[in-house]
């Protein structure tokens, strides 16, 4: 047996991850025990804009799939979540009610209640003050803290800080973002700044376009009343119809002798507007 001793194991540093990464995700999905301020692992944003630089990653990442959670509900995270979002952003406090959206965005009261869930879920909203419905009194709207969350940080590389020790860990603040983050950072900006505008209704922009499109085949036409199409004739003038510039013979004077052509009938179709 050897006298001598074996060397004892050198105990390494874990080393530090560099400035520059960045991490891959798999998911995201926030369960409804975690979509509170006091449960929520992500930090709140500090602005709307901010946020919304969130909103649009969150949308792109494709990384919310919620039927892996739940077999009903909303399905995906898309534009109208988008434009449902614009409207939060806006508000200070975040205390929307559910026919205050409506109006806003246009939307039934369903889909208002699901695009919040996908916002909730997808940790950009945390329940501050949970709203109710009352029989006997108005209605309670929900206050929500506009959330970052921790998968935007950790996909692009965003270091914060947590500046006040005895403060909530949803309180820290950012203190600096990896170089391969800062180019997606960029074209978050730039989509922030943009507003995602409520789609055109199709039943109602059909009729109009089919309308254009025939008047300019047709000519310049005014749409008038059956009573307004049918101009009364004069005596030694001539008139043109409003409907088509298109002249009718008049009715000439008993007096002069003349006889008086048949009238002629108003057709009946309606001509479409275009221009008037």
């Amino acid at each position: 047996m050897s006298g001598v001793a074996a060397p004892a194991a050198v105990l390494l540093p874990a080393p530090r991850p560099s400035d520059d990464d960045v991490s891959v995700l798999s998911g995201l999905y926030v369960p409804e025990a975690s979509q509170w301020l006091s449960t929520s692992a992500g930090r709140i944003a500090s602005d709307g804009y901010s946020w919304m630089q969130a909103v649009h990653w969150v949308a792109g990442s494709g990384l919310y799939k919620p039927r892996l959670h739940r077999s009903h509900g909303p399905r995906s995270f898309g534009p109208t979540t988008v434009r449902v979002a614009q409207e939060l952003a806006q508000l200070f406090p975040c205390r929307p009610g559910i026919e205050y959206l409506m109006r806003r965005t246009g939307l039934a009261e369903r889909s208002v209640q699901n695009h919040l869930q996908i916002l909730r879920e997808t940790g950009l909203l945390a329940y501050i003050v949970k709203g109710t419905r009352v029989s006997s009194g108005p209605a309670q709207a929900s206050e929500f803290a506009r959330m970052i969350p921790p998968e935007f940080d950790a996909a692009l590389g965003i270091r914060t800080v947590q500046r006040n020790e005895d403060a909530p860990a949803y309180t820290r603040a950012v203190s600096g973002i990896a170089e391969a983050g800062r180019e997606l950072m960029a074209k978050l900006a730039a989509k922030a700044a943009r507003k995602v505008r409520k789609p055109r209704s199709k039943t109602s922009s059909k009729a109009p376009a089919r309308g254009a499109r025939k008047g300019a085949e047709q000519g310049v036409v005014t749409a008038v009343s059956d009573e307004a199409r049918c101009t009364p004739m004069q005596v030694g003038t001539s008139t043109v119809s409003s409907a088509g510039g298109t002249s009718f013979p008049l009715r000439a004077s008993s007096q002069a002798g003349s006889a008086s052509p048949p009238p002629r009938r108003c057709p009946r179709r309606r001509l479409a507007v275009a221009g008037s």
